[in-house]
């Protein structure tokens, strides 16, 4: 993830940084962002993205809510709007990086090969993915003069308040005077979100935490629908500000006030398994008016996250973990009871990754020796192998641990891991037990562009989408008398039928992608969907991108369109070829 210099504010995924408020909207509906702020108004927020996932159901909305932050830790603040008094609870990073793995979209190609190639061995293998609440009723009017604080309460590393929003003034004296702070420019834009009935929620860290200590929260309130308060992300955000978003309920979800997209696939380098992805929903939701529309890019049964967060046994016995005494069984009991994650980011392979809340509790109670830290030994490396570190390299090395503190409570770390860890972690796993359908939408947004909050609800007409999006590509090795995989006459067919023509070949894998200078619209069907019946399509643009690439096929090959009209375009390439050929002969000859 990206990482900000000090008094520079990051906040990704849905996690918001907003400056926060409370869209004037008839109907009750969710806001999940919020704005990370410093203390000094003048110091800019710069916002790198947004990432959430909402639950909805019977009237209540979760939002689990990413917060990262780079800076001082007395500098962190964070705003919320929210439509009634919210229940606050500790998120799981761990929940994020899961949904992507589970959702990301990929593109990849089914090989085939005419003639002998040399490059067969590639056969049958894809191109890889693109990484690519309570009761508010009784809360009472704020009089003239009284208090906009409704509560103030901890939970984790956080202090949190939910002040009223009925006045603007009254509801940023109690923010300044205890310490929550607002960017300038921020008090122009909350006035749309100020309203009777509004409420905002404010988070700093408790005394003696840091940074490192920010995780996900998760929030529940009363709401009809999830909504996003992008309007005052404008205050300092990103241009082309990418916002993901995951929805799960009993349907597929839609942008309910937004256009919906269907992204032209023939812009998507698929040649390099569409690393271009971002730049194609960019320009594709800029052809909308306003700018305001989302991809799906995963709608289907909510299964694909069963047993991944929650799976049976996982973190064992809280009381087998507080009889661990000793650090080294303490934090092999974790090690061996699925706390860390595995991936393939290491020099050697498979590595752990541990979530932060639980580098955070480790370091906190079994710190890692200084010097070993100098020696850019991280904090991941010795817990996961603390038994040769504390055995054999300590015997080796003594010097090394002069400052080693193995003096802990397993009583009390347990109880961390258990609140911050354990509990936050199972309850996001029951989230996808309770919904039977998850959907995945994205969109990019620059700060003028953000002028209309987007609203999620539900259509169970429409059907699933796939994440995983496959072409097909042709190689005609029979035409060259020396065929490299870069130089083979070749054909794709995209995932939505269009033909590419790669009649010189398809270049290395540094060359630009030959169709990247192709004017066509990169949107493929602009449309509106609505919680029932099948998508309006307000614009389809096929005729326009079939001729794109029929007059690039032409300027390719001097006016001869070598693309055929076949699903292979076969016919016309083996005519090419047999040119190719017969000129070969009339030079050898």
């Amino acid at each position: 993830m990206l990482k900000l210099p000090n008094k520079i504010l990051l906040a990704a995924s849905l996690s918001a940084v907003f400056a926060g408020g409370l869209a004037a909207l008839d109907t009750n509906e969710a806001e999940a962002c919020g704005c990370f702020v410093p203390p000094d108004p003048t110091v800019p927020i710069v916002q790198a993205g947004e990432r959430i996932l909402f639950g909805q159901q019977n009237g209540i909305v979760t939002a689990h809510i990413q917060v990262q932050y780079s800076g001082p830790a007395e500098e962190f603040g964070w705003l919320l709007p929210m439509p009634a008094i919210p229940e606050m609870e500790l998120g799981t990073d761990e929940l994020f990086a899961q949904l992507i793995a589970q959702t990301q979209p990929t593109y990849r190609l089914d090989r085939e090969y005419k003639g002998d190639c040399p490059f067969d061995s590639l056969r049958g293998q894809g191109s890889g993915g693109f990484e690519s609440s309570p009761d508010d009723s009784e809360a009472g009017e704020a009089g003239e003069g009284a208090t906009p604080l409704v509560l103030r309460d901890s939970v984790g590393p956080f202090d949190y308040a939910v002040l009223r929003a009925d006045a603007k003034q009254p509801m940023l004296d109690w923010l300044d005077d205890n310490g929550f702070f607002v960017p300038g420019g921020t008090e122009d834009v909350v006035d749309a979100y100020i309203q009777p009935g509004a409420y905002f929620l404010a988070l700093k860290l408790l005394k003696g935490n840091d940074v490192g200590d920010l995780q996900p929260v998760v929030i529940s309130y009363q709401s009809d629908l999830p909504m996003i308060p992008i309007i005052l992300t404008s205050v300092a955000a990103d241009p082309n500000m990418g916002v993901q978003v995951w929805v799960a309920g009993d349907d597929r979800a839609i942008p309910r006030n937004y256009h919906h997209t269907r992204i032209n696939d023939a812009a998507i380098d698929w040649l390099k398994a569409g690393a271009n992805y971002v730049d194609v929903v960019t320009d594709a939701v800029d052809e909308i008016e306003g700018h305001h529309s989302f991809v799906t890019e995963y709608a289907g049964p909510s299964n694909v996250m069963l047993d991944v967060l929650d799976y049976q046994g996982r973190f064992g016995s809280m009381a087998e973990l507080a009889a661990q005494t000793s650090a080294i069984s303490f934090v092999n009991y974790i090690n061996n009871s699925g706390y860390p994650l595995f991936g393939n980011n290491g020099p050697n392979g498979f590595a752990p990754t541990y979530a932060s809340a639980i580098l955070n509790i480790l370091t906190s109670h079994l710190p890692v020796p200084s010097a070993l830290l100098d020696e850019d030994i991280t904090a991941a490396e010795y817990y996961w192998n603390i038994s040769y570190y504390l055995g054999q390299y300590r015997d080796e090395n003594p010097g090394k641990f002069l400052d080693l503190d193995i003096d802990f409570s397993p009583t009390e770390v347990a109880a961390e891991l258990q609140e911050r860890v354990v509990d936050p972690t199972l309850a996001a796993g029951q989230m996808f037990r309770d919904h039977d359908y998850l959907s995945r939408l994205f969109t990019t947004l620059s700060p003028n562009e953000m002028t209309k909050d987007p609203v999620f609800s539900f259509n169970p007409d429409l059907p699933d989408v796939s994440n995983v999006h496959s072409g097909e590509i042709t190689y005609y090795c029979h035409l060259l008398a020396e065929p490299t995989q870069e130089t083979t006459p070749a054909v794709l067919i995209t995932e939505q039928g269009f033909k590419l023509v790669y009649s010189s070949g398809t270049g290395d894998a540094d060359a630009e992608n030959p169709y990247a200078s192709v004017v066509m619209p990169q949107s493929h069907y602009q449309e509106l969907l609505r919680e029932e019946g099948e998508p309006e399509v307000v614009v389809d643009n096929t005729a326009l991108i079939r001729t794109a690439l029929h007059n690039a096929h032409q300027e390719d090959n001097g006016g001869c369109f070598v693309g055929g009209s076949s699903s292979t375009g076969l016919g016309s390439l083996a005519f090419f070829g047999l040119a190719l050929l017969g000129l070969r002969r009339r030079r050898d000859s």
